[in-house]
């Protein structure tokens, strides 16, 4: 007999994929919003069964095994499950069944999961259905906002935040990378107007993006640190512009002024909280990066020779690190499945960037080349920073969707880029 709960919940997504159609349905990529969503559902499927029936463990089973026990709480101990859902109350019997209570992002996950499990009678599928669709409505927006005020970049924007392969796979089902990912692309398509024309946000679309960051630093504090200190500067020089009336600043005014702020903002942000401190920093990757070492295969690392807390170690290797971060492993480094996939679509991304940069001077530079360098410093800083504290193979496959679309978007957007995969510029409502 088909659970009435299945039915509903999958009535409710049908009805919010809807809705989202009506509200949208004349923005610039609206004819694009189905096939991309029916593929990140069926992505969220595909990752579950990755993990499930070919690895047989993983962070996504921990997050459905403990969001059923919490679940199930909710119905047995209502009080209780409040406790812990609030407090972390270990004053209780369900604390002692949980497996990730030393992990508190993981366990933050395995709350978020097991809210949904409470309306979905723990079915794994349907809550991933949700995750899915709520990663996807934040890349949907952002893609949709960037080919709204950047229009010769709509062909960039479509292939990087709604169909490039692991962006897509990646952000899915039940997994951190799913709701970290939507946070990312949600808090940015708020900011695009600001960064793009410095036009005033309200003030209520600012306080979400407060909240939205808060849940993306408690889930990926990294994710938004970097976004953090990358994207206040350039809100700050965005709305100096249109203050000023400086659209026709020349870049090396922008750079200056974005340098500046982005230095100050780094040395407060480090006296601000002792973890921000660079030593602190690299401390805390380096244990990340031995740990990773101890439990991997050596053919799955990414290998720094005299890789220390030190800054000298760090410089070092940090080419190595972005290089990796970026584009490793390739197709002759590795085999066997997944690698060999994630292995042609570094290639792919690879001669992507070469074409990128070989045609970056097509850049109206006065007006955008500020925001492609600021994209670049954000992807370089990500890239290196995953990269050296997850030198893993696997993981950091997973972990590089939080800057790859980008690096895709700013790879496309070029004229030359369009013209080789024949998007023609009558497709690009706006080009010029």
């Amino acid at each position: 007999m088909v659970d009435p709960l299945l039915i509903i919940n999958v009535v409710i997504l049908f009805v919010m994929a809807i809705a989202m159609h009506r509200k949208i349905r004349h923005k610039p990529l609206a004819r694009y919003f189905f096939s991309g969503l029916v593929l990140k559902m069926v992505s969220g499927v595909a990752i579950g069964l990755l993990y499930i029936v070919y690895y047989k463990e993983g962070d996504t089973i921990l997050f459905h095994e403990d969001g059923m026990r919490l679940s199930r709480a909710f119905y047995e101990h209502p009080g209780q499950y409040f406790q812990i859902l609030l407090y972390n109350s270990q004053a209780n019997d369900i604390w002692g069944t949980l497996k990730l209570i030393d992990q508190p992002r993981a366990f933050f996950m395995a709350k978020a999961v097991s809210i949904l499990h409470i309306f979905t009678n723990g079915n794994y599928w349907v809550t991933g259905f949700y995750f899915s669709f709520f990663a996807y409505s934040g890349l949907w927006t952002l893609a949709d906002k960037l080919a709204t005020y950047f229009p010769w970049t709509r062909f960039a924007s479509i292939v990087s935040f709604i169909y490039f392969p692991s962006v897509v796979f990646w952000s899915s089902g039940i997994t951190k990378e799913a709701v970290a990912i939507g946070l990312l692309a949600w808090i940015l398509a708020l900011y695009v107007p600001v960064i793009a024309k410095g036009k005033v946000i309200h003030k209520r679309r600012v306080l979400l993006s407060f909240f939205l960051l808060f849940l993306l630093w408690i889930l990926k504090y990294y994710y938004a640190a970097v976004l953090i200190a990358v994207l206040t500067p350039t809100l700050i020089l965005g709305i100096l512009k249109s203050r000023s009336v400086g659209t026709h600043w020349k870049f090396q005014r922008q750079l200056l002024y974005w340098l500046s702020f982005f230095v100050w903002f780094v040395i407060v942000a480090s006296l601000v909280h002792p973890n921000l401190r660079l030593d602190n920093i690299m401390d805390v990757i380096v244990s990340n990066h031995d740990l990773f070492v101890s439990i991997s295969n050596t053919e799955d690392l990414i290998h720094f020779p005299d890789f220390g807390s030190n800054f000298m170690a760090f410089a070092k290797n940090l080419p190595r690190a972005i290089w990796a971060g970026l584009f490793q492993p390739l197709p002759w480094e590795v085999s066997g499945f997944p690698r060999n996939i994630a292995a042609v679509e570094n290639l792919l991304v690879l001669i992507f960037s070469v074409a990128g940069l070989v045609s970056f001077w097509r850049f109206n530079v006065s007006n955008n080349g500020i925001l492609v360098f600021i994209a670049i410093v954000y992807i370089f800083i990500l890239a290196a920073f995953l990269a050296y504290s997850t030198p893993n193979i696997g993981t950091l496959a997973r972990y590089k969707s939080a800057f790859l679309p980008f690096l895709v978007y700013i790879s496309l957007a070029d004229p030359f880029v369009k013209r080789l995969f024949k998007f023609h510029r009558r497709d690009v409502p706006g080009s010029s």
